[in-house]
């Protein structure tokens, strides 16, 4: 009897290991399914809130104006149109500059349907260029496109900049100081540029547009205009859309008017005349 018993407890304790394994794996599963069913849930929901916000930009680069609106789906969106520039002040470009890729600073404003309005806008003597110290030393080569008062012609005066000495010894760029807290930046380079130096009288010619292209390093520009008020630049446009669940999400397209072709940026010189 004794032998029996002891069996009769072996299996029982056997059986109270299995159920409470069994009673593990299974709430293991389905607290992995809610698991699973709630990420599910949140990105099908961040999904519609983005698709949201990318119709308010999409409606914003159509109209031109901030608005807020629901979607027949049940997400909305509200959208806001801020000009750049357009102040006193310094101005920096959003984003780092990627290497030989050129910025334009736009010197003159803009018509609504996006030509250019060529009343003279800024006649300061200087402006100064700043741009970041990186672990490769950047420098930056200066295009101004102004149109001449003597013959109404357009025409491109331009400055490269280096502040690797070494470099600059052999590339032929001039200078430049090294970096501190420049354009009220900490860790830039800056120079100021006397447009006389470059044959341009701001008083009489018209300043059109700056360009500005990194060489040897990616790195982020600003402008110092010297108490000149900078012309719009463009628009910044920023989307947020929500779902009725509470999820929302941002998006921010910078619309910049066109830049000039790079053609501009170059000079081709001939001794003579181009054949056909």
């Amino acid at each position: 009897m004794k032998g029996k018993q002891n069996q009769s407890g072996q299996i029982l304790l056997i059986t109270l290991l299995v159920l409470t394994v069994a009673t593990t794996i299974a709430l293991s599963v389905i607290g992995r399914s809610t698991s699973d069913e709630a990420i599910s849930t949140q990105l099908e929901e961040s999904a519609r809130a983005f698709s949201a916000a990318e119709a308010g930009i999409e409606e914003a680069l159509r109209s031109g104006r901030g608005t807020t609106s629901v979607l027949t789906s049940g997400p909305s969106y509200t959208v806001t149109v801020g000009s750049i520039g357009g102040a006193t002040g310094i101005f920096q470009f959003p984003r780092k500059t990627p290497v030989g890729i050129a910025e334009t600073l736009w010197l003159v404003n803009h018509n609504t349907d996006g030509t250019l309005d060529e009343t003279r806008q800024v006649s300061v003597p200087s402006m100064t260029v700043c741009w970041s110290a990186e672990a490769t030393v950047p420098a930056l080569s200066v295009s101004v496109l102004y149109k001449s008062s003597s013959d109404g012609s357009y025409r491109t005066a331009r400055a490269a900049l280096d502040p690797d000495a070494t470099r600059a010894a052999t590339n032929k760029f001039t200078g430049v100081s090294p970096a501190g807290t420049n354009c009220a930046l900490a860790n830039n380079y800056q120079q100021t540029i006397p447009f006389a130096s470059l044959g341009i009288t701001p008083a009489v010619d018209t300043l059109l547009a700056i360009r500005l292209r990194p060489l040897y390093a990616d790195t982020r520009i600003a402008i110092d205009p010297l108490g000149a008020t900078m012309p719009s630049q463009g628009n910044r446009i920023e989307s947020v859309g929500s779902t009725n669940a509470g999820v929302s999400r941002k998006v921010v397209v910078y619309q910049q008017y066109r830049s000039p072709e790079s053609v501009f940026d170059a000079s081709i010189v001939s001794q003579s005349s181009f054949g056909h």
